[in-house]
């Protein structure tokens, strides 16, 4: 059976409405290089870029590939050289889910990187409160730009109710909890009020773990927080 005939035969085995064309050139490299796995690993890496736009998940990347044992199977190959075959089709139907974790590892560090990157907003609620929302992974740079950012604002434009809502932040850890904590006096020492909103259960868990206690007055949304400050609760 030669590699054309392989290669139609698999098609045909091939439930998946996929570019033909694409299909055979992904297939036809494929077979081309079981035995090189440096150059199979660079193959898996372009179809699993170039099939997602098809919406095929790695599970039916892999169940494509793994389609061409039953048809090595009526190849005159004798069985230990389809054994060695088979097994290498396996293996490499195990490298798609290896490559989409990579994909998916290098896409997640890059949003991180975009939320790291993004400027923190500043919304004012009424003439003497102002509302920071703060959205995804916070480290000390960032924390120490915050407090500043703040206390400009606050004198700039008189504000003396300040709202840090943190229900977008994932992790707090001890040093980020100590920035708040500095915020906390910074804005008491000026005169003004702050209350934090939005500490999720996951958060509240890790301050205690960390056995941390802000001396803050908290809110459990932004809501409560609004209306806090309105009925003068603090």
């Amino acid at each position: 059976m030669n590699k054309e005939q392989i290669i139609t035969k698999w098609l045909g085995m091939i439930s998946i409405d996929i570019d033909e064309i694409e299909f055979k050139t992904y297939f036809s490299k494929l077979l081309d290089n079981l035995d090189d796995e440096t150059t199979q690993k660079e193959i898996v890496k372009e179809m699993v870029d170039s099939f997602s736009k098809y919406e095929i998940s790695p599970k039916e990347i892999a169940q494509m590939i793994i389609k061409l044992c039953d048809v090595l199977e009526d190849s005159e190959d004798s069985c230990e050289e389809k054994n060695r075959y088979i097994k290498k089709i396996y293996l490499l139907a195990f490298s798609v889910f290896e490559e989409f974790e990579i994909i998916q590892k290098e896409m997640i560090s890059k949003q991180i990187e975009t939320i790291k990157s993004m400027d923190i907003p500043i919304l004012r609620i009424d003439d003497e409160t102002i509302l920071i929302p703060l959205i995804g992974f916070i480290d000390s740079q960032k924390a120490f730009d915050l407090i500043r950012k703040i206390l400009t604002t606050i004198k700039e434009k008189n504000t003396l109710k300040v709202i840090v809502d943190i229900e977008g932040i994932p992790i707090i850890d001890t040093e980020i909890a100590n920035q708040f904590l500095r915020l906390h006096r910074a804005i008491k020492i000026i005169g003004a009020k702050l209350i934090i909103s939005g500490i999720t259960p996951p958060v509240a868990e890790t301050l205690v773990h960390l056995e941390i206690d802000l001396p803050i007055t908290t809110r459990a949304d932004l809501k409560l927080a609004i209306e806090a400050f309105r009925n003068n609760e603090i």
